[in-house]
């Protein structure tokens, strides 16, 4: 009886699957013990900024796995962020100074902190978005928000479900993501599917309110949302004027002429106004200006030298 051989091609592609399968389990459970972590890191800061009378608004990744558990290890994180009412941002910096955690990034919207414990770092806003960008100012947020008791160790200030799917709307767009691997994307899909509105329509106004119509119009306009209800309602019902509708189209050239990256300057130009996206352009600039100067004041400070050949003036 003749010894039958297995197909080398079909013995490759079992081969591949495995390892795709080991590799998906992989990082699975590696996003499953980041968000274990990630959960962990907020329950401590919370806590303790609870004890200051301080009160945190959990933003974004940390904030839906704490929402909705089931997520935890299919929903990756890089960092743990929290925006503050700005009266209290020198309070929170005392609370986390005391916990070990040292800035090590400022912008005109948050602060970074890092503690050689930890994996992941903090991010805390006193802005949602920088340099003025749309409409969503913090002591707004904080008024239509509820104060949760449920999801971590202290109570915190849960933002409203249409903010939060307005935040994820500006996040992707401030963050120049690529409609092809984003994972604001993903976590409006996730709101979307998680029927928390009985009619989205109410969405769309609220986006228009706080200045976010055009950078909805741009996210939700794709085509990966046009067979999804919510997203699709809300596109709707945004009331998109003819100027509007054209600022959206310049976006859209620019990011597909861009191989499928927003330019720099798409967040400026998605901003509820030419006039208001001109102003969050000029700071965006000026901030970079000043970075820039630190930058060299710092490499000037390393290797000015005086008359000695051994000394460094700092």
């Amino acid at each position: 009886m003749s010894r039958v051989e297995p197909d080398a091609a079909l013995v490759r592609a079992d081969s591949t699957t495995a390892l795709d399968m080991r590799s998906a389990a992989s990082q699975q459970a590696r996003a499953a013990i980041i968000g274990d972590v990630a959960i962990r890191l907020a329950n401590l800061v919370i806590g303790a900024s609870a004890e200051r009378g301080i009160t945190l608004m959990p933003l974004k990744g940390v904030l839906l796995l704490s929402r909705w558990p089931e997520l935890r290890g299919a929903r990756d994180l890089v960092d743990v962020d929290f925006i503050v009412q700005p009266s209290e941002l020198d309070a929170l910096t005392t609370v986390l100074t005391g916990l070990g955690f040292e800035a090590n990034t400022r912008s005109t919207a948050a602060r970074t902190f890092a503690h050689d414990s930890w994996p992941l770092s903090l991010d805390v806003h006193r802005d949602l978005f920088p340099h003025g960008l749309f409409a969503m100012s913090t002591e707004e947020l904080f008024s239509r928000a509820e104060v949760d008791a449920s999801l971590f160790s202290a109570p915190v200030a849960r933002m409203s479900d249409r903010d939060l799917f307005a935040h994820l709307v500006g996040h992707f767009v401030k963050g120049r993501e690529s409609f092809r691997d984003a994972t604001s994307l993903g976590d409006l899909r996730l709101l979307s599917k998680r029927r928390l509105w009985r009619d989205p329509a109410p969405i769309g106004h609220h986006l228009r309110a706080l200045g976010l119509q055009r950078a909805a119009g741009y996210v939700l306009g794709h085509p990966s949302f046009r067979d999804e209800h919510v997203p699709s309602r809300v596109l709707r019902s945004l009331d998109l004027s003819p100027v509007d509708r054209l600022t959206i189209a310049i976006a859209r050239l620019g990011t597909r002429m861009n191989r499928g990256v927003p330019p720099w300057w798409t967040p400026h130009l998605l901003d509820r106004s030419l006039v208001a996206g001109s102003r969050s352009l000029l700071g965006h600039l000026d901030e970079g200006r000043r970075r820039l100067m630190v930058r060299l004041t710092e490499r000037l400070g390393s290797t000015w030298r005086t008359t000695s050949a051994n000394r460094a003036t700092p």
